[in-house]
């Protein structure tokens, strides 16, 4: 492997003003290291993974929830694989190398041979791979084979919507180059009940997992689930919005080269690692975050109305590779951490969270029609808006209009009044969602709403939240995504009630301000019945 540089550019007076009272902790931490070539260690061909099925099935809790000895555990278990990269960073069970793991899969990889996991239907198979292999190397670190990931419940709103506890003082688990505060809290629209009853009340497998990528061609797709609360926590981790009461424009980072020369190192100003895809897994709490991804899958999976995991061979068959606890290269396919082999071949369950979570109060549907079976009728797709040019969105609500024709204002009412799952249903598209790689953003999404710049995930207008993550040094071409929303009945209700379909993307940096400066474009809006 070619060892990464080590770049040290902490120490000028205009970093030191972006880090204010982060300064003196930062300082204490190595100098940052940037995922110029995040390649694993050279290896032959891998072999299958073996999984341990006689092992005791341990469960995953809220990190809120472990023992004292269990946080004595997680702590060992991490300082031991900060240990092991300072004896030997070429060990790839070592911290550096588990965090380049996720930075070769993903957007800062470079290389065209890998798999991109985000932006498509592989995103959550290959992080619960990632997290399965992660564990078994702290497991034995620290020789007790017991040993499970806790998640971060930050879905338990508002209490466990903060930086966990245990991440926060000096130690293993802390990170100096981390922007939220212990007093931060996420916003509800990000976590909150009525954010979370909207992602996982999505019914259909492309819809909430993603549908397949297409990257010769720069398209994604990602799912309801990656799209947020996914990226909007990795991007409120990582956003130092509060350090030196200075708000970071864009949201995302910029690591500008020279030719030939190494990228400068921008992690302390406005580009922190849980806010970047090449840097995520160097903050412990990376790792808690997608435990409570993994599980909100499985959450989801026992949903009335979910279509469930993806029937297609070409999903179930496809291999992800790891080094694994025995520094040996293996592989493992999805349909070996799905459905029946999950705990049988993982050897966890998810224990539920041991707290209350705030009630959900959504906005009444407007509508008094009488509900019942039917199915809707297949219509051609209803455009909002669309050009080949690209459509700035800005940093204001953003809100383009279409009359609503007759066959969809029939349709759209017979959907307002159906009963339990239709055959079809009303999906909202933006297509083309385009930024640089070196920025993040985040969107609400509404439709025919009167006050979008105070609406929020309470109201009958919201449909849901779009995010990227900002990808990472060397990333050259722009990130491309397209978003997908299913349409409630009671949204479908809203919109029949109007002579005309109102779609309004609202930009939003993480604390849920409006930002002051953005570079999202998008292609086309449409409304379609599918």
């Amino acid at each position: 492997m070619n060892r990464r540089r080590f770049v040290r550019t902490l120490g000028s007076s205009s970093v030191a003003m972006m880090v204010g009272l982060h300064a003196p902790r930062l300082w204490a931490q190595p100098p940052k290291e940037l995922p110029i070539n995040c390649a694993p260690p050279s290896h032959g061909a891998p072999k299958p993974i073996t999984f341990d099925t006689a092992a005791p099935i341990m469960p995953r809790k809220s990190v809120w929830d472990l023992t004292r000895m269990e946080l004595d555990r997680l702590n060992a278990a991490y300082q031991a694989l900060r240990d092991l990269t300072t004896k030997d960073p070429n060990d790839p069970r070592g911290w550096m190398q588990q965090a380049n793991v996720h930075c070769f899969n993903c957007s800062g990889g470079y290389d065209p041979s890998n798999v991109e996991i985000h932006g498509s239907w592989w995103f959550l198979p290959w992080h619960r791979c990632y997290l399965h292999v992660h564990e078994r190397i702290l497991a034995k670190l620290i020789g007790d084979p017991s040993f499970r990931l806790p998640y971060w419940d930050w879905d338990t709103y508002p209490s466990r919507a903060i930086l966990p506890p245990p991440y926060v003082p000096p130690g293993s688990l802390y990170d100096a180059y981390r922007g939220a505060t212990p007093t931060d809290v996420i916003p509800s629209d990000i976590t909150g009940p009525a954010a979370m009853s909207t992602v996982l009340g999505t019914q259909t497998t492309s819809g909430f997992m993603g549908q397949l990528s297409d990257p010769p061609n720069n398209q994604y797709f990602p799912g309801a689930l990656e799209s947020s609360p996914h990226g909007p926590v990795h991007l409120w981790t990582g956003w130092p919005g509060s350090v030196g009461g200075t708000d970071p424009e864009p949201v995302g980072c910029s690591y500008p080269n020279t030719p030939g020369g190494p990228p400068v190192d921008q992690s302390s100003n406005g580009c922190l690692d849980m806010g970047v895809l090449a840097t995520a897994a160097q903050d412990p709490v990376f790792f808690a975050h997608h435990s409570n991804i993994d599980r909100l899958w499985d959450v989801w999976l026992g949903m009335p109305g979910s279509q469930g995991n993806p029937p297609d061979s070409d999903w179930t068959s496809q291999t992800f590779m790891f080094y694994d606890e025995n520094a040996d290269w293996i592989s493992i396919s999805i349909a070996d951490v799905i459905d029946a082999n999950e705990q049988q071949n993982l050897r966890y369950v998810y224990a539920p969270p041991q707290a209350t979570l705030a009630p959900m109060m959504l906005e009444a549907a407007p509508t008094e029609v009488p509900r019942r079976r039917t199915t809707l009728r297949a219509l051609r797709p209803l455009t909002v808006d669309g050009d080949e040019a690209a459509t700035a969105v800005g940093t204001t609500p953003h809100t383009r209009t279409v009359a609503i024709p007759d066959e969809h204002r029939t349709n759209l009412r017979t959907f307002a009044a159906a009963r339990g799952a239709s055959r079809r249903r009303y999906v909202l598209h933006i297509d083309g969602f385009t930024l640089p790689p070196n920025e993040g953003t985040i969107v609400k999404v509404f439709v025919n709403e009167p006050n979008p710049a105070t609406a929020t995930s309470h109201s009958g207008s919201f449909v849901g939240v779009f995010s990227v993550v900002a990808s990472g040094p060397h990333h050259q071409h722009p990130v491309v995504r397209n978003a997908r929303f299913e349409i409630r009945p009671a949204t479908a209700a809203r919109i029949v009630m109007a002579d005309e379909l109102t779609v309004t993307i609202v930009p939003v940096l993480p604390n849920g301000r409006p930002p002051r400066r953005s570079s999202l474009t998008y292609k086309k809006i449409y409304l379609s019945v599918e």
